[in-house]
Protein backbone atom coordinates (compact mmCIF):
# COMPACT_ATOMS: atom_id res chain seq x y z
CA UNK A 1 0.00 0.00 0.00
CA UNK A 2 1.38 3.43 -0.92
CA UNK A 3 1.42 6.67 1.05
CA UNK A 4 0.45 7.48 4.64
CA UNK A 5 -2.13 4.69 4.71
CA UNK A 6 0.69 2.22 4.19
CA UNK A 7 2.76 3.75 6.98
CA UNK A 8 -0.09 3.98 9.49
CA UNK A 9 -1.47 0.55 8.70
CA UNK A 10 1.94 -1.06 9.03
CA UNK A 11 2.50 0.74 12.32
CA UNK A 12 -0.85 -0.57 13.56
CA UNK A 13 -0.09 -4.13 12.35
CA UNK A 14 -2.92 -4.03 9.83
CA UNK A 15 -3.51 -6.73 7.22
CA UNK A 16 -3.23 -5.99 4.00
CA UNK A 17 -22.24 -1.89 -7.70
CA UNK A 18 -24.72 -1.34 -5.17
CA UNK A 19 -26.77 -3.70 -3.07
CA UNK A 20 -30.05 -3.73 -1.21
CA UNK A 21 -30.39 -2.81 2.44
CA UNK A 22 -31.87 -6.09 3.59
CA UNK A 23 -30.52 -9.51 4.50
CA UNK A 24 -31.40 -12.87 3.07
CA UNK A 25 -30.33 -16.51 2.81
CA UNK A 26 -27.54 -15.74 0.37
CA UNK A 27 -25.76 -13.16 2.52
CA UNK A 28 -26.44 -15.31 5.56
CA UNK A 29 -24.65 -18.19 3.87
CA UNK A 30 -21.78 -15.93 2.91
CA UNK A 31 -21.43 -14.64 6.48
CA UNK A 32 -21.54 -18.18 7.82
CA UNK A 33 -18.93 -19.34 5.33
CA UNK A 34 -16.62 -16.36 5.74
CA UNK A 35 -17.05 -15.94 9.47
CA UNK A 36 -17.09 -12.19 10.08
CA UNK A 37 -15.70 -12.76 13.57
CA UNK A 38 -13.86 -10.41 15.86
CA UNK A 39 -10.39 -11.73 16.79
CA UNK A 40 -10.29 -12.91 20.40
CA UNK A 41 -13.95 -13.96 20.37
CA UNK A 42 -14.24 -17.38 22.02
CA UNK A 43 -16.48 -18.47 19.17
CA UNK A 44 -13.52 -18.17 16.81
CA UNK A 45 -11.84 -21.00 18.70
CA UNK A 46 -14.97 -23.12 18.61
CA UNK A 47 -15.14 -23.22 14.81
CA UNK A 48 -13.87 -26.56 13.53
CA UNK A 49 -12.88 -25.27 10.12
CA UNK A 50 -11.16 -21.93 9.45
CA UNK A 51 -13.26 -19.54 7.36
CA UNK A 52 -12.36 -19.25 3.71
CA UNK A 53 -11.22 -15.83 2.50
CA UNK A 54 -14.07 -13.73 1.14
CA UNK A 55 -13.87 -12.81 -2.53
CA UNK A 56 -15.33 -10.09 -4.71
CA UNK A 57 -17.51 -12.77 -6.30
CA UNK A 58 -18.98 -13.58 -2.86
CA UNK A 59 -20.07 -9.97 -2.42
CA UNK A 60 -21.48 -9.74 -5.93
CA UNK A 61 -23.38 -12.99 -5.48
CA UNK A 62 -24.79 -11.84 -2.15
CA UNK A 63 -26.00 -8.58 -3.78
CA UNK A 64 -25.90 -6.66 -0.52
CA UNK A 65 -24.02 -3.59 0.69
CA UNK A 66 -21.07 -4.67 2.82
CA UNK A 67 -18.03 -3.29 4.66
CA UNK A 68 -14.96 -4.51 6.45
CA UNK A 69 -14.40 -2.89 9.84
CA UNK A 70 -11.87 -3.51 12.55
CA UNK A 71 -10.23 -1.88 15.52
CA UNK A 72 -6.59 -1.16 14.69
CA UNK A 73 -5.47 -3.47 17.51
CA UNK A 74 -7.22 -6.44 15.88
CA UNK A 75 -5.31 -8.58 13.34
CA UNK A 76 -8.13 -9.03 10.84
CA UNK A 77 -11.30 -7.24 9.69
CA UNK A 78 -14.88 -8.14 10.48
CA UNK A 79 -17.37 -8.53 7.65
CA UNK A 80 -20.54 -6.52 8.16
CA UNK A 81 -23.56 -6.27 5.87
CA UNK A 82 -26.28 -3.64 5.54
CA UNK A 83 -29.25 -4.59 7.70
CA UNK A 84 -31.28 -1.36 7.83
CA UNK A 85 -31.46 2.15 6.45
CA UNK A 86 -33.04 5.18 8.08
CA UNK A 87 -33.00 8.59 6.40
CA UNK A 88 -29.63 8.06 4.80
CA UNK A 89 -28.00 6.29 7.72
CA UNK A 90 -27.17 2.64 7.11
CA UNK A 91 -26.54 0.14 9.91
CA UNK A 92 -24.14 -2.69 9.12
CA UNK A 93 -24.21 -5.84 11.25
CA UNK A 94 -21.75 -8.71 11.73
CA UNK A 95 -22.69 -12.35 12.27
CA UNK A 96 -22.51 -11.77 16.03
CA UNK A 97 -24.51 -8.52 15.97
CA UNK A 98 -21.71 -6.00 16.27
CA UNK A 99 -22.99 -2.87 14.55
CA UNK A 100 -21.65 0.20 12.81
CA UNK A 101 -23.95 2.92 11.51
CA UNK A 102 -22.69 5.00 8.59
CA UNK A 103 -23.81 8.10 6.78
CA UNK A 104 -21.89 7.74 3.56
CA UNK A 105 -18.50 6.63 4.92
CA UNK A 106 -18.73 8.58 8.18
CA UNK A 107 -19.18 6.46 11.32
CA UNK A 108 -22.18 7.80 13.23
CA UNK A 109 -22.69 5.07 15.87
CA UNK A 110 -21.31 1.73 17.06
CA UNK A 111 -22.67 -1.14 19.15
CA UNK A 112 -20.92 -4.17 20.56
CA UNK A 113 -17.36 -3.14 19.67
CA UNK A 114 -16.44 -1.90 23.14
CA UNK A 115 -17.39 1.51 24.53
CA UNK A 116 -20.40 2.39 22.38
CA UNK A 117 -20.56 5.56 20.36
CA UNK A 118 -24.22 6.48 20.82
CA UNK A 119 -24.34 9.03 18.02
CA UNK A 120 -22.16 11.55 16.20
CA UNK A 121 -23.01 14.54 14.05
CA UNK A 122 -21.40 17.57 12.43
CA UNK A 123 -22.01 21.26 11.91
CA UNK A 124 -22.30 21.81 8.17
CA UNK A 125 -21.78 19.32 5.37
CA UNK A 126 -19.46 16.44 6.20
CA UNK A 127 -17.52 15.46 3.03
CA UNK A 128 -16.91 12.00 4.51
CA UNK A 129 -20.67 11.50 4.73
CA UNK A 130 -21.58 13.22 1.44
CA UNK A 131 -19.14 12.39 -1.40
CA UNK A 132 -17.39 15.59 -2.39
CA UNK A 133 -14.56 15.89 -4.97
CA UNK A 134 -11.30 16.59 -3.10
CA UNK A 135 -10.96 20.08 -4.58
CA UNK A 136 -14.30 21.02 -3.00
CA UNK A 137 -13.66 19.77 0.52
CA UNK A 138 -14.04 22.50 3.18
CA UNK A 139 -11.01 23.63 5.14
CA UNK A 140 -12.51 22.10 8.27
CA UNK A 141 -15.57 20.94 10.18
CA UNK A 142 -16.91 20.67 13.74
CA UNK A 143 -17.68 17.17 15.00
CA UNK A 144 -19.79 16.15 18.01
CA UNK A 145 -19.80 12.74 19.72
CA UNK A 146 -22.15 11.38 22.38
CA UNK A 147 -21.12 8.51 24.67
CA UNK A 148 -22.87 6.63 27.51
CA UNK A 149 -23.06 8.34 30.90
CA UNK A 150 -24.89 7.98 34.22
CA UNK A 151 -27.49 10.56 33.24
CA UNK A 152 -30.50 10.89 30.95
CA UNK A 153 -28.19 12.33 28.32
CA UNK A 154 -24.80 10.92 27.46
CA UNK A 155 -21.43 12.63 27.63
CA UNK A 156 -20.92 14.92 24.63
CA UNK A 157 -17.47 15.74 23.28
CA UNK A 158 -16.87 18.47 20.70
CA UNK A 159 -13.92 18.81 18.33
CA UNK A 160 -12.83 21.32 15.72
CA UNK A 161 -11.26 19.51 12.76
CA UNK A 162 -9.18 20.68 9.81
CA UNK A 163 -8.46 18.80 6.59
CA UNK A 164 -5.04 18.53 4.99
CA UNK A 165 -4.52 16.95 1.57
CA UNK A 166 -1.68 14.47 1.14
CA UNK A 167 -0.54 12.28 -1.73
CA UNK A 168 -2.42 10.62 -4.57
CA UNK A 169 -2.02 6.86 -4.26
CA UNK A 170 -3.69 3.56 -5.11
CA UNK A 171 -5.15 0.88 -2.87
CA UNK A 172 -6.80 -2.47 -3.50
CA UNK A 173 -9.94 -3.39 -1.56
CA UNK A 174 -11.09 -6.95 -2.13
CA UNK A 175 -9.62 -7.36 -5.63
CA UNK A 176 -10.70 -3.91 -6.81
CA UNK A 177 -8.17 -1.10 -7.33
CA UNK A 178 -8.94 2.53 -6.48
CA UNK A 179 -7.02 5.74 -7.10
CA UNK A 180 -7.49 8.44 -4.53
CA UNK A 181 -6.17 11.34 -2.51
CA UNK A 182 -5.16 10.80 1.09
CA UNK A 183 -6.70 13.49 3.29
CA UNK A 184 -5.71 13.79 6.95
CA UNK A 185 -8.20 15.19 9.43
CA UNK A 186 -6.72 16.75 12.56
CA UNK A 187 -9.21 17.25 15.39
CA UNK A 188 -8.82 18.93 18.77
CA UNK A 189 -11.10 20.02 21.59
CA UNK A 190 -11.40 20.33 25.38
CA UNK A 191 -11.28 16.52 25.73
CA UNK A 192 -8.17 15.89 23.66
CA UNK A 193 -7.10 15.48 20.07
CA UNK A 194 -6.95 12.79 17.40
CA UNK A 195 -6.29 12.25 13.70
CA UNK A 196 -8.50 10.58 11.10
CA UNK A 197 -7.24 9.56 7.68
CA UNK A 198 -9.42 9.24 4.56
CA UNK A 199 -8.76 7.75 1.12
CA UNK A 200 -10.88 9.91 -1.19
CA UNK A 201 -11.69 8.90 -4.77
CA UNK A 202 -10.14 11.53 -7.04
CA UNK A 203 -13.17 11.54 -9.37
CA UNK A 204 -16.25 11.10 -7.19
CA UNK A 205 -15.03 12.14 -3.74
CA UNK A 206 -16.30 8.88 -2.24
CA UNK A 207 -14.27 7.72 0.77
CA UNK A 208 -13.41 4.08 0.13
CA UNK A 209 -11.25 3.57 3.19
CA UNK A 210 -10.61 5.51 6.37
CA UNK A 211 -9.21 5.36 9.87
CA UNK A 212 -11.78 7.00 12.17
CA UNK A 213 -11.86 7.96 15.84
CA UNK A 214 -14.91 6.67 17.73
CA UNK A 215 -14.04 7.55 21.31
CA UNK A 216 -11.25 7.99 23.87
CA UNK A 217 -11.61 4.42 25.14
CA UNK A 218 -11.47 2.81 21.69
CA UNK A 219 -8.84 2.26 19.02
CA UNK A 220 -9.37 3.86 15.65
CA UNK A 221 -11.65 1.89 13.34
CA UNK A 222 -10.24 0.88 9.98
CA UNK A 223 -13.26 1.02 7.68
CA UNK A 224 -13.21 -0.35 4.12
CA UNK A 225 -16.25 -0.10 1.88
CA UNK A 226 -16.69 -3.34 -0.06
CA UNK A 227 -20.01 -2.47 -1.66
CA UNK A 228 -21.81 0.82 -0.91
CA UNK A 229 -25.57 1.16 -0.59
CA UNK A 230 -27.13 2.88 -3.58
Amino acid sequence: MIGRFGILLAASALLTACGSGGTGPVIGAVIEEVGGLLPGDERVQERRNPPKPITRQDIETANVAAVWARLTSDPSPTLMYAASENRGQVTYVSSFQQQITLRGSSIRATRGLGWDLLVSWTDGVDPVASPTPPANWPSGITRHYEFPADSPRGTIMNFTCRFEAGDVSEIVILERRYRGLEISEYCSGPDGEFENLHFVDTSTGFVWRSLQWVGPKMDLIDLQILEPLD
